[in-house]
């Protein structure tokens, strides 16, 4: 809606960008803009002036009766939708249902999303939960718009530290201990591995003997790799599969190991890198940010090159318009040097590069989640305490609450920032929570139950006319656009808002209108308000990532 009034305001003014937003006093309308300051501007007239003249061009410009009011007060034009209009929006709720609100901005449009990228033979820990559920919910919005979208689970799956390993693993490794647990077993021959190399100098020759074998494809060595991969997929895919998360592809960082000799090979050629004391960097040419170096002197090479192949490769392979980044605010200069270099290189010079930045994840001290003993909080274990502290709400459905609880309250919040995790939050049934909100649509589902086949397929605005039935309406009809916001700015906060105010304003209306225990046609027409907000309550939580549930 709020993309129709501004084509309407462009077609009338003939102004290619026009801002609408939506007013936060409902007094001001459904809509605003503030065109009015820049067309008096233009025209050198007062705001007001320039606002009397816009409406009466939108008059011609509008289709008759969209509008019942378009004010101006201090220079704002405020839009007030008529009751007709209105009502053809909760009824398109009713016959398009999932796919309300769907578009497609981003037809035949690629975007490749990073997110989660958990290392291989570690467990995946609270701070994997924020890059993982943001990413999920970033490619859920896109794909909604209408983008094709490409979820790309950069594993990684390589490194000098896979030379320790395969050392420990040959020394002390028990394949029946790997097969039991294999992630466990790998992380704690890794800890005494590096240990015991502290005072024995011997133990890191070895690792950087094996490191060399496995990267000149020496096959003992990658036998053993991938079976560690393996293993750690499995155990990987057990999390994925708890939380809904589905990729496109899983590319690790092995993946570009041959492609990155052409990319240091493409640098020198272009002049763009060059030799210092024995290692090969990329002179970024900026004060704010070091060059970078993407071959050492020893003739391996770093994250950068293996960014810098990745970025290659996704251009080639999908053609984006965009490559989004779900990563850690701590990366942000890595990938302003990235960003920078494929620039120079000009390895994608039709692709945007951007990071989305999101904050950390922390205790209820301020301080980063872990153990007693200091060490990160296993994922699996924060999924297997949310399943427990639900299962005190609603033992049946422990799971899907637990889970949803713990996205919900991590999507609600502003990604650029960090936040602290506290249960009583989490799991409030009375708050702005998951539990809140599944509750609110488990309740108007109860109800379409025990209304059986009075529910109607239309609504009649005409016959709601309560404070409740209006905020509840007006807020069905902005998911649209709350949609849309979530997904251009890659802020899913935005759409979890927005639901938390559909659940306060569905739940307002339940207590105070009567919706089957009233006249026929009111009945009728309260329970198409209810089917709505049912529709809207689950496709929002869906973009979300999180499974609604029909009994609480």
């Amino acid at each position: 809606m709020l993309e129709k009034i501004a084509n309407l305001l462009s077609e009338a003014v003939k102004e290619d960008e026009v801002k609408v937003f939506i007013p936060e006093n409902p007094d001001f309308g459904h809509y605003s803009t503030n065109l009015a300051f820049e067309f008096a501007k233009m025209r050198e007239i007062s705001p007001d002036e320039a606002g009397k003249e816009i409406r009466n061009k939108l008059t011609h410009a509008a289709p008759k009766g969209f509008f019942s009011r378009v004010d101006i007060a201090g220079g704002f034009l405020n839009f007030t939708l008529s009751d007709e209009t209105l009502e053809k929006e909760i009824n398109l709720i009713l016959r398009q249902k999932q796919n309300y609100g769907r578009t497609r901005k981003g037809h035949k449009k690629t975007v490749v999303v990073d997110y989660s990228a958990p290392n291989i033979a570690k467990p995946m820990n609270v701070g994997h939960l924020r890059s993982t559920i943001i990413g999920q919910a970033i490619v859920n919005l896109l794909r909604f718009e209408g983008y094709r979208v490409i979820g790309d689970n950069h594993l990684g799956d390589w490194g000098t530290q896979f030379g320790g390993l395969l050392a420990a693993f040959k020394k002390w490794g028990s394949r029946e201990e790997l097969k039991r647990d294999p992630i466990d077993y790998l992380v704690k021959l890794y800890i005494r591995f590096n240990k015991e190399a502290e005072t024995n100098e011997e133990l890191m020759n070895e690792a950087r003997m094996e490191t060399a074998k496995l990267q000149k494809g020496d096959r003992e060595n990658r036998r053993l790799w991938k079976e560690f991969v393996r293993a750690s997929l499995k155990e990987f895919n057990k999390t994925y599969r708890r939380l809904g998360v589905r990729f496109s592809v899983v590319l690790g960082e092995s993946f570009y190991q041959k492609m990155l000799p052409a990319v240091v090979k493409d640098a020198l050629e272009k002049g763009v890198a060059k030799k210092d004391d024995g290692a090969i960097k990329i002179a970024l040419g900026d004060e704010k940010m070091p060059d970078i170096v993407i071959e050492k002197t020893d003739g391996s090479h770093l994250y950068a090159t293996t960014d810098l192949a990745a970025i290659v490769y996704r251009v080639r392979k999908w053609h984006p318009e965009k490559i989004l980044y779900v990563v850690a605010n701590e990366q942000a200069l890595h990938f302003s040097q990235i960003f920078k270099a494929a620039e120079i290189l000009k390895i994608a010079p039709q692709t945007e590069l951007e990071h989305v930045k999101f904050g950390m994840l922390l205790g209820e001290s301020g301080q980063k989640m872990s153990t007693r003993r200091g060490e990160f909080i296993k994922l699996e274990e924060l999924l297997d305490r949310a399943k427990e502290e639900a299962g005190k709400i609603d033992q049946k459905s422990a799971e899907q609450v637990g889970i949803g609880a713990v996205k919900y309250f991590d999507l609600s919040h502003d990604r650029r920032s960090d936040i602290v995790f506290d249960w009583n939050k989490v799991l409030n049934l009375k708050g702005n929570s998951a539990p809140y909100i599944l509750y609110t649509y488990a309740r108007l589902r109860s109800v379409l139950r025990k209304a059986g086949p009075k529910i109607k397929k239309r609504l009649d605005l005409s016959l709601l006319r309560t404070e409740a039935e209006k905020k509840t309406v007006r807020q069905l009809v902005y998911f649209p656009d709350m949609v849309a916001a979530a997904a251009e700015n890659y802020m899913p906060n935005y759409l979890a808002d927005y639901l938390y105010k559909l659940a306060n304003d569905l739940n307002a209306f339940y207590e105070t209108s009567p919706v089957i225990s009233v006249e026929k046609n009111l009945a009728e027409s309260r329970l198409a308000l209810v089917a709505a907000g049912s529709v809207v309550l689950k496709q929002g939580l869906k973009l979300l990532g999180i499974e609604t549930l029909e009994q609480m």
